[in-house]
């Protein structure tokens, strides 16, 4: 009987570690907490300057109160501090032989959504899950894309990695004073299965 016990508080034990492992992030990599709660809804109605904007505030203290509501405006992540950050491929995470491994790309990709094929700059950070120097899976962290063109367009991701494994991302297609569209994923390290498992989408 007893020993049934301790095997029993064995297999408790065990179950509680594997499920609570804890990632270390150093701070300036973990990205912008606000992207872990976000309400896709509130974002887009706190972010959008409509066009009684301008008359509805009428001093400046006013519209910065109003600046302020959108996380987007308040967050101390900066995409340019995080890609200059990186040099090639920086490890933040290590377990033997797992490691987490941001790198930066800078690339050209032509838009068919015009009249007059365009090319977009893009600017992104991805992290990848490498095991035993062998790349398992990779998904974008971060990103920033734009077009000398349309330079009121701009395509961003912000994320979030949160010390349970969890990993949020927030992409935006937004214009000059709205949001056009959302997609928000949330991911788990899964280390077991070496991947990044996606629990949620939504768009």
């Amino acid at each position: 009987m007893k020993i049934s016990y301790f095997i029993g508080l064995l297999l408790l034990i065990n179950a509680q570690f594997c499920y609570s492992q804890s990632f270390i992030i150093d701070k300036k990599y973990a990205g912008a907490q606000f992207v872990k709660d976000i309400n896709v809804g509130e974002l887009i109605n706190r972010c959008y300057n409509y066009e009684q904007f301008w008359d509805e505030f009428t001093t400046n203290q006013e519209r910065e109160n109003h600046r302020t509501l959108c996380p987007l405006n308040t967050t101390e992540v900066n995409f340019n501090k995080l890609y200059d950050l990186i040099d090639k491929k920086t490890v933040i995470y290590r377990d033997g032989d797992l490691e987490l491994v941001m790198d930066r790309k800078n690339d050209e990709v032509t838009s068919n959504n015009t009249k007059i094929p365009i090319k977009d700059i893009v600017y992104e950070v991805n992290l990848s899950l490498v095991y035993k120097q062998q790349i398992k899976d990779t998904i974008t962290l971060a990103s920033y894309s734009y077009n000398p063109y349309r330079a009121f367009y701009l395509n961003s991701t912000y994320y979030y990695i949160d010390s349970n494994g969890s990993i949020y991302t927030l992409s935006l297609n937004e214009y000059a004073d709205y949001i056009k569209s959302v997609k928000y994923k949330h991911y788990q390290i899964d280390k077991e299965n070496l991947c990044f498992k996606q629990f949620e989408q939504v768009e």
